[in-house]
């Protein structure tokens, strides 16, 4: 039966919480990133920020994007499934994914010419996936040596279009495993190149 001290523990609102592991949202950082409350919030400032041809490259999918729209809907079919006057004091995120453990059951998608965005982008995104103990996917179209990516951020995985000849797989594969990675990420849905239509409409051209 559940007491008063659980209920207590279990209310953000809680001294016990206030005082543990309940934390009000942080205030400090840079002035633009005040107003960043979720990650759909960063996309009107990269609108602004960015140039119009590479916001167009980020934010587009292949054709329609249909493919695309219909990824996004399938997180919409998840939820939480709250849990009434029990404790969770020591609630946690950890997730383990191939042997390994993780402060979070998500990382970072991997995406070609991040640099085109953001100044060493790929090693920006590799060690704050490290400090936030998450999965960063390096693209195989990536510009930053994947060996800088890896030392970077020791979470990193790295994600390969493979060639249709053995010789260049094995290289790759080797180049892989000697830089430390020990997660490989194939693609297998692009036998041709993408049509990138929303980023051909917004001016950018490979």
């Amino acid at each position: 039966m559940s007491t008063d001290r659980d209920v207590l523990l279990s209310s953000p609102n809680s001294s016990a919480n206030r005082a543990g592991s309940w934390r009000a949202p942080a205030t400090a950082g840079p002035r633009i990133l005040r107003n960043i409350l979720c990650l759909d919030d960063f996309e009107e400032p990269a609108r602004q920020h960015i140039p119009r041809p590479i916001f167009g490259y980020i934010v587009s999918g292949a054709e329609t994007g249909a493919s695309m729209r219909a990824n996004r809907a399938a997180y919409d079919d998840l939820a939480f499934v709250p849990k009434a006057l029990v404790d969770t004091a020591a609630r946690t995120q950890k997730t383990t994914l191939f042997g390994r453990t993780y402060d979070s059951p998500f990382g970072i998608s991997p995406m070609g010419g991040t640099p085109l965005a953001a100044y060493q982008a790929d090693l920006v995104l590799a060690r704050a996936a490290a400090q936030a103990n998450i999965p960063m996917i390096l693209s195989g179209a990536a510009f930053t040596p994947l060996e800088k990516v890896r030392e970077a951020g020791p979470t990193a995985w790295f994600q390969a279009y493979l060639p249709g000849e053995n010789a260049p797989i094995e290289a790759l594969v080797e180049r892989v495993a000697r830089a430390g990675y020990d997660t490989l990420c194939l693609t297998v849905d692009v036998p041709v190149a993408a049509n990138l239509e929303i980023g051909l409409r917004s001016g950018f051209r490979k």
